[in-house]
């Protein structure tokens, strides 16, 4: 009996082991969800497309060293993301699955309509919220768990002082931008910006997000002779239909937009030299600065398309990562504690939240910011700025 009792107790032993070596697997494989509700399909796909990959990308060089180790204990991080395709009403059932359904604590909605929509549901889910939007009201002392990841109208506005210096000739404005709160709010920071600048705002018009015909809209602006047109919040395919449209209608003037667009997206659409000296903000093809060059064959090498877009959509993901770290927590509101104090890198820099003398609370994200003007086709650095705030 003695062999058969050794035998059985070897067995138990052995089954012991492999529990406890699955147990330490368990461990070493908890998971932080971080969501992701972004526009995959239509016209703000050129911004949700890169928003969910930048942060893949990171998360996956994040867990390919390990993971986050947190006190010893390591933790995989994982995107659970949704298509809301910039519908506000998809963006509500979007967000409120990542909530009840996956369990999310920390998420990223792009678009300000969307997450002016959903403040009530992050509130009360106590989530961390990390958007890449602009909206009135946004980044306030209601929402303490939302850390804006991205430069809005209070701090892109800045750019129009060097095109005051640059372009003296300029002083007609006209602006076409989304019928939404984000929409509404871009225009009323950017029209009060540049007339206290000098400049003449000779047109105002709002479109809804779903149309493609412009021309009546565009009639209007251009019996208005403005030197230039402002797209601020239009999405690429909208702003490559605006451009388009307005050249056939014969506007020689400039365009610009301090929010973010792809410009090789516009010019897809409204022909490369229509789209000739247009300036954007967030938005660079060359010359790149190292960093951003390794983070172009990194991205590269792993969607197989370069999408200049993901350098300012990178940002969430590298202010959630460096606030967990800095927490040593997955608490949802240790980890926000941390982000009001912790510097980070981004691509363009050293980064923080600030801007409290501006919002109320210091949840915008700070960080030199990067505008562009479009030569021979390619969207070529011209300055980096601070916001006027800090």
């Amino acid at each position: 009996m003695r062999p058969q009792r050794s035998a059985i107790w070897a067995a138990f032993l052995a089954v012991a082991a492999l529990a406890a070596v699955g147990a330490g697997s368990a461990r070493a494989a908890d998971v932080i969800k971080f969501g992701i509700s972004t526009p995959l399909s239509g016209p703000a796909a050129p911004w949700g497309i890169p928003h969910k990959q930048a942060t893949e990308l990171i998360f996956d060089e994040i867990n390919a060293q390990g993971g986050l180790d947190l006190g010893g204990k390591k933790y995989k991080l994982e995107v659970v993301a949704y298509d809301h395709k910039y519908v506000i009403a998809e963006g509500v059932a979007t967000v409120n699955r990542l909530i009840a359904k996956d369990g999310v604590h920390y998420i990223s909605i792009l678009g300000g309509a969307v997450v002016k929509a959903n403040e009530e549901a992050v509130n009360e889910g106590r989530v961390l919220n990390l958007p890449l939007a602009y909206a009135d009201g946004l980044v306030s002392t209601k929402n303490p768990l939302t850390f804006h990841s991205f430069p809005s109208p209070p701090e892109t506005t800045t750019f129009w002082k060097w095109i005051k210096q640059n372009h003296p000739g300029l002083k007609r404005v006209a602006t076409i931008s989304p019928n939404d709160d984000t929409g509404w709010w871009s225009i009323k920071v950017e029209t009060g910006f540049v007339q206290k600048l000098g400049y003449e705002t000779v047109a105002k018009e709002f479109f809804e997000r779903t149309m493609t015909d412009f021309n009546p809209v565009l009639l209007r602006i251009l019996a208005q002779k403005p030197d230039i047109i402002s797209v601020l919040a239009s999405p690429a395919g909208s702003v490559g239909l605006i451009i388009k449209q307005a050249r056939e209608l014969g506007f020689k003037g400039r365009f610009i937009h301090i929010g973010q667009v792809d410009t090789s997206v516009v010019a897809n659409i409204a022909g490369k030299a229509n789209v000739e000296g247009m300036w954007v903000h967030g938005f660079v093809q060359a010359p790149l600065p190292e960093k951003v060059k390794s983070w172009q064959a990194r991205y590269t090498k792993k969607y197989g398309e370069w999408n200049a877009t993901s350098i300012d959509f990178a940002n969430p993901a590298f202010a959630f990562v460096a606030a967990v770290k800095k927490a040593q927590s997955v608490d949802a509101k240790k980890v926000a504690d941390a982000l009001s104090v912790v510097e980070f890198e981004n691509l363009w820099g050293k980064a923080h939240f600030g801007g409290k003398d501006y919002y109320g609370i210091g949840n915008q994200i700070i960080y030199p910011m990067p505008f562009s003007e479009v030569k021979d086709g390619v969207a070529t650095l011209v300055v980096q700025l601070l916001p006027p705030h800090n």
